[in-house]
């Protein structure tokens, strides 16, 4: 990270910290208003800690929680971040609570015998609620990659890790030593099961979803193609009439890297035109990245849980390697570019549109969501929620 990126993350943490100071106490009268404080037990929480740039990590877990509240519920999510409580409030009738202290998460779980707390990553402000005996402390993550994020050794702090299917179970196992096989619960995505319905199409262009992970945090997470790939292939789709170009960029893309930040702002650029707009070609604000997916022909994604994602709902997929981390089984079954485009790389994207997914894509997509489709992912996450909250 460079000298300035430390600076901006610094002014960003800073800053963050101010507003959730100031609005904490609007967003307490926000959320009495909307609904009282939970009387009963409630037999499941997640505990999110994280600021509003990560809120898409909860987000894409609200339709899974809000099931698994009418089924055996109440769920009561306990966020940290005041600006992240106002956003959430509006997008569920999930109960809310403002837990921005350790004690008032402490007091939460004692005063209504939560028996399961959920984490969606790996935040250092997991480690305080994990001291809590009593519930059961289950890492849900955010989505299913092939980042050494999914095979962290913080996964065993957790008693229960909830993954994807086999795929995800040997990675964790292959790298993370000592921890309990028993403990690795498979649910497949139930993040998918997301209603979508996609418009018809007014011509006949292959709809381009670019959707590259952000630069990473640290070396060891770096897989983003914006600096290698990005530029370049947004330029030739915007310069060929066979394609119409949907960009998603990761919430975090830029935050570490000024090449990041440059290929982005470039892009941006680009897109943002007027002759871009008139052609259909659109940076992408979808709130789910399931209906992104869903909208696109094919995809062009990074070692993401976007790629993941495509894999599980059977679209086809290239996979950009920007160079210099190894990377997992998915580049063995798709298209990979590797450090850069190909000579042809929109011939080889409308190519991919107009075939079936290939059959080794899709036998891969069954060994990493093993459960099957979305819905039964749904029951499976469901089923699972219930036996980690029930006492021994």
């Amino acid at each position: 990270m460079s000298p300035f990126s430390r600076l901006q993350r610094v002014v960003r943490l800073t800053t963050d910290r101010l507003s959730a100071i100031l609005l904490r106490p609007l967003v307490n009268s926000l959320l009495a208003a909307r609904r009282p404080s939970p009387t009963e037990d409630v037999p499941f929480v997640v505990y999110f800690a994280d600021v509003p740039s990560s809120s898409y990590q909860l987000e894409q877990w609200i339709h899974p929680l809000e099931v698994l509240n009418a089924r055996y519920g109440p769920v009561v999510l306990l966020l940290r971040n005041p600006q992240v409580a106002r956003h959430i409030a509006t997008m569920t009738r999930l109960d809310i609570e403002l837990a921005d202290t350790s004690d008032h998460f402490e007091r939460f779980v004692r005063r209504h015998d939560v028996r399961a707390v959920f984490y969606l990553n790996n935040n250092q402000n997991n480690f305080t609620p994990l001291r809590i005996n009593g519930p059961a402390h289950v890492h849900l993550s955010h989505g299913e990659s092939e980042k050494a994020s999914m095979f962290s050794h913080q996964l065993k702090a957790y008693d229960y890790v909830f993954v994807a299917g086999q795929a995800s179970r040997d990675r964790i196992l292959a790298h993370v030593r000592h921890i309990d096989p028993d403990c690795l619960i498979p649910i497949g995505r139930p993040q998918l099961a997301v209603p979508t319905t996609k418009g018809e199409a007014t011509d006949r262009r292959v709809t381009v979803l670019y959707a590259p992970t952000w630069e990473g945090d640290g070396p060891d997470m770096s897989y983003g193609s914006l600096a290698s790939h990005g530029e370049g292939l947004v330029r030739r789709l915007l310069s060929d009439d066979r394609v119409r170009v949907l960009f998603r960029p990761h919430p975090k893309s830029g935050t570490n890297s000024l090449s990041h930040r440059t290929a982005l702002r470039t892009i941006t650029s680009l897109l943002s035109t007027e002759a871009a707009r008139v052609a259909g070609h659109r940076i992408d604000n979808e709130l789910n990245p399931v209906v992104s997916i869903e909208t696109a022909d094919v995809l062009v994604c990074d070692v993401s849980a976007m790629a993941m994602d495509a894999l599980g709902l059977g679209k086809p997929l290239v996979l950009c390697l920007a160079g210099g981390l190894v990377s997992g089984d998915l580049s063995t079954h798709v298209r990979t570019w590797v450090g850069g485009l190909p000579s042809a790389p929109v011939d080889e994207l409308v190519a991919l549109a107009v075939r079936p997914v290939a059959a080794e894509q899709v036998a891969y997509a069954s060994q990493v969501f093993g459960v099957g489709s979305p819905e039964q992912a749904i029951d499976a996450f469901v089923a699972a929620a219930k036996m980690a909250s029930e006492l021994p």
